[in-house]
């Protein structure tokens, strides 16, 4: 089972709500390219975390890409999260303020 896989077991009434962000982004990167890390970067920097697969990327794609992300969240005081060893979550530091955040990091690893 993959990480996103959960999101289709679950109907529309039953979508998680993440009540510190107005959206969580998912993505599962296949070639690292700077251009589109700047725009997740961007993203992060407006609030929105992201949790980002980089399983199907070569070890020194998925550093680079962990190391320009590491270093936005250090810029924005932010916090990340390693769900798995090429799964990780980055986002701003209020994220888990309300616990909706660990419900839906429950609900990816069942």
């Amino acid at each position: 089972m993959g990480l996103f896989s959960f999101l289709r077991r679950k109907k529309e009434s039953e979508k998680q709500e993440i009540k510190t962000a107005n959206r969580v982004m998912f993505e599962q990167i296949h070639e690292v390219k700077d251009t589109h890390l700047t725009k997740l970067a961007t993203n992060i920097i407006n609030g929105d975390p992201l949790i980002i697969n980089l399983e199907s990327v070569p070890v020194d794609d998925a550093n680079k890409a962990i190391a320009f992300l590491s270093g936005v969240i250090y810029a924005i005081e932010g916090e990340i999260l390693t769900i798995s060893e090429k799964i990780i979550l980055f986002g701003n530091s209020n994220l888990y303020e309300d616990g909706s955040m660990q419900e839906l990091l429950d609900e990816i690893n069942k």
